[in-house]
């Protein structure tokens, strides 16, 4: 009997031995087949907005650009009716609010201040109203109506929009908790692979992936965002903060020069806008920094770090 069990044993560590060798071989051959020709690991970090930390350009990028940044993320003011710039000296439990870049505007990537609804500037970001309906019967009708939702808790009922758990206020010391790592592959045959990983985000918030091109808009060169690997591009952190993606690219990104950054953006309405990252010139959505803030952003092509 005792023999019996270790032929069996034998037998069992052969086959299992046999299938790893088997897998092993069709992996090497696969990568054979179309190997790695560039690879870079790039960190990411939590960011005020577009290449800005706390009003200070994070790269030189270059002689078009130089050091331009944006604001997407702000202070609340709780005294005043327009949110505060984020500064480094401001305490850790700062409340974040969205607000309005008047930089962005005056490019053409949001409309007139003005024209915007009072509700997409100086609100906390867990209170940013939700696309819904008045009716309350789960239908929409064109109206682009918004509204403060409770959380699943407070409603006490599943008939009801929602915001999910735990919806607490974001500070800043939260905020910039957030890190991210993207691993960047080129083949041979000219495509590319991005695998993600994220941790601290907001817990099962709503995020998308972007890649930020220089482009040349009405004959002036501008930058513009386009879905990193394509629709969908959402991410829904774990009740950790913990997200990951993998997108495989049609191009190599590490030789694509106009690819500036890798952005993954928070949308505080829980809106997610098909293939642009909101749409300020439409009823239903706002602008950037209203409803939508880059969080984590990755340096894919810059000059350098900003000067000092």
């Amino acid at each position: 009997m005792k023999t019996n069990n270790f032929s069996r044993l034998a037998l069992s560590s052969f086959i299992l031995l046999s299938t790893a060798t088997i897998d092993s071989f069709a992996h090497t051959k696969e990568h054979n087949n179309n190997p790695v020709v560039k690879k870079k690991t790039i960190p990411g970090i939590a960011v005020t907005g577009d290449n800005n930390l706390f009003q200070h350009a994070i790269w030189d990028l270059g002689p078009v650009f130089k050091t331009a940044y944006f604001n997407w993320t702000f202070a609340h003011n709780p005294t005043g009716s327009e949110p505060l710039l984020l500064t480094a000296n401001m305490p850790d439990d700062t409340v974040l609010a969205n607000g309005l870049d008047p930089l962005a505007s005056a490019l053409g990537l949001g409309p007139d201040p003005a024209l915007v609804d009072a509700s997409m500037v100086n609100t906390p970001l867990h209170q940013v109203t939700v696309t819904t309906d008045p009716n309350g019967f789960g239908r929409g009708y064109g109206t682009g109506h918004r509204a403060t939702l409770p959380t699943t808790l407070e409603a006490g009922t599943g008939a009801a929009a929602t915001r999910a758990l735990p919806n607490q206020p974001i500070t800043k010391g939260e905020w910039y908790k957030a890190k991210g790592k993207v691993v960047l592959k080129c083949f041979a045959d000219g495509t590319g692979k991005a695998d993600i990983s994220l941790s601290h985000l907001i817990p099962h918030g709503v995020y998308s992936l972007w890649t930020i091109h220089g482009v040349m808009i009405n004959g002036k060169p501008n930058m513009a965002p386009y879905p990193f690997g394509g629709v969908p591009n959402v991410l829904v952190p774990d009740e950790d903060g913990i997200a990951s993606a993998s997108r495989k690219l049609g191009y190599c990104p590490l030789t694509e020069q106009e690819l500036v950054f890798i952005d993954v953006a928070f949308h505080s309405d829980g809106n997610i806008y098909g293939a642009v990252p909101d749409a300020p010139f439409d009823s239903f959505s706002q602008p950037m920094g209203g409803v939508t803030h880059v969080h984590i952003e990755f340096p894919v092509h810059v000059a350098g770090p900003a000067p000092k």
